[in-house]
């Protein structure tokens, strides 16, 4: 059972095919049964059913899929939906699934980022495409119908992980940071992204482990120090395509 206090119980099966929605707050809203189960029950259920998944936002570009992980608030949503509005189609929001095959690929989502309102704001995102993401948060649900391109439905090469971080420094002018990161501090970045149905379960662990160290050694991980101002959205998605283009086009 996962259980999220004051809001709803979930229970699910241990081949994790078969979930049921217990004990749901008279507070809760179908929106937020909805975000609970999509947004972060299914995301375990990937880790329960034997495949792995990184807390993640991810896009699609010419030179395969690139993902953004961090902190929550670091910036991966707002990043994201900049490459959306510029062309670039959406991925995943929060959960990216990766399998391996001859190289690591990464399985798409669903449409739709949330996003906090100085974001929408900033980005000038349409009021019309926005829903409610949960009655508890602020957040809303932002998704273009009108433009199917906005969204990559295929499983594709999984080409970056960037380990998202904030400039703290007040002066706009510090620049966006790329940085390579050894093999250690790859892999820990991304032990700590990834969703664990049980923490108890050695055997998933160990599967786990050996699984992020063949992405660290396969995909590049990289640090991307990002400036804490909106207005810096575009020089940081320039950097982060110049970069990509360093690879091989997909």
């Amino acid at each position: 059972m996962l259980s999220f206090p004051n809001l709803a119980d979930f229970v699910i099966d241990r081949s994790g095919s078969r979930v049921v929605c217990c004990n749901a707050s008279s507070d809760a809203s179908l929106e937020t049964i909805r975000h609970l189960l999509i947004d972060q029950v299914l995301a375990l259920i990937v880790n329960l059913r034997g495949r792995e998944a990184l807390h993640a936002t991810a896009v699609a570009t010419r030179n395969g899929i690139c993902a953004f992980t961090g902190l929550a608030g670091s910036g991966k949503s707002t990043l994201a939906a900049s490459f959306v509005l510029s062309g670039y189609p959406l991925v995943c929001d929060d959960c990216l699934a990766v399998v391996e095959r001859k190289t690591i690929m990464a399985l798409p989502g669903y449409p739709g980022l949330r996003l906090w309102d100085d974001s929408i704001r900033a980005l000038g995102a349409s009021s019309r495409n926005l829903k409610p993401v949960a009655h508890y948060t602020t957040k809303s649900r932002w998704q273009d119908h009108s433009r199917r391109a906005d969204f990559c439905s295929t499983t594709r090469r999984l080409t970056r992980i960037y380990l998202l971080e904030r400039e703290q420094s007040s002066i706009h002018s510090a620049p966006t940071l790329i940085e390579d990161l050894g093999l250690r501090d790859a892999l820990m970045g991304l032990v700590k992204a990834a969703y664990r149905f049980d923490i108890t379960d050695t055997a998933m662990l160990k599967r786990q482990f050996h699984f992020l160290s063949r992405v660290a050694e396969q995909v590049p991980v990289k640090r991307l120090v990002m400036p804490d101002d909106f207005s810096a959205l575009a020089e940081v998605r320039q950097a982060v395509l110049c970069d990509l283009s360093e690879g091989p086009a997909d």
